[in-house]
């Protein structure tokens, strides 16, 4: 087992802390309360904090001094070794692995990587390519049980919540009241399922699935994507025109 699998969430937080500037247990433990940005992600209790500190002097990520403080107590002066270093950069530019760890470790660090300068779009990507497979498997499951249909639609959130932060946003299109009451001259309407959104530089593809066996794909912009938050695992309607529509034939 590597040295990155061993780092906890806790653990890379306080290495990234340091390197961000706080030097003593307290200041870093204040970084964890209720009230800071970063507890309202992750809220650990002080003692936990200075074990964790403590722990990471023993590794040799964090080298301790003594100082004296204000009011004459001793205090420890942490500081990052080149090891620490290291594995903080990893930990930092290391994506989830799974979707529960969403919620906390993936916010901790955007937040950190934030906090310390580094851009996010590469980030993100890498993690939205980590978690496609199961993204996919879990929005292709039409499994109708409460587990799987919870299952599904945690997977449509991160989906969203993920090409939000890289597309920078959404906008409402339709409420759920007017899109029921819309008639389209497009006669060939078919109903599909999509199954990946890849998005180019303006361009995304969309494709989908419209019988077993039958796909077709949909070039529409990305902003279009971004509107209707498209996701693999939606249930979509394809308009086609007919002028647009080519057949074709088995010779005989």
């Amino acid at each position: 087992m590597s040295d990155l699998e061993e780092v906890s969430v806790l653990e890379g937080a306080c290495l990234a802390l340091v390197e961000n500037g706080a030097t003593h247990g307290y200041e870093i433990a204040q970084h964890f309360d209720l009230s800071t940005k970063l507890g309202a992600i992750y809220s650990v209790s002080r003692p936990v904090v200075y074990r964790t500190l403590d722990g990471l002097v023993k590794k040799k990520y964090l080298s301790s001094a003594d100082s004296t403080g204000a009011r004459g107590q001793l205090k420890m002066i942490l500081k990052l070794t080149k090891a620490g270093d290291q594995i903080r950069r990893d930990w930092l530019n290391r994506p989830v692995q799974h979707i529960r760890e969403i919620r906390t470790e993936l916010l901790v660090k955007l937040l950190l990587r934030h906090e310390s300068g580094l851009a996010p779009q590469r980030f993100l990507t890498q993690q939205r390519s980590v978690l496609q497979v199961v993204l996919t498997g879990l929005l292709q499951d039409r499994e109708d049980s409460a587990v799987a249909v919870w299952r599904r639609e945690q997977a449509r959130a991160v989906v969203r919540f993920l090409d939000e932060l890289l597309g920078q946003g959404h906008d409402t299109v339709l409420d759920a009241d007017s899109s029921d009451r819309l008639q389209l001259s497009a006669r060939n309407q078919l109903r599909a399922t999509v199954i990946q959104v890849k998005h180019g530089g303006v361009l995304s593809s969309v494709k989908l699935a419209v019988s077993a066996g039958q796909k077709m794909t949909a070039t529409i912009t990305q902003e279009a994507t971004h509107q209707l938050m498209l996701a693999p695992g939606d249930e979509v309607l394809a308009l086609c025109k007919a002028t647009d529509v080519l057949v074709a034939i088995q010779p005989h």
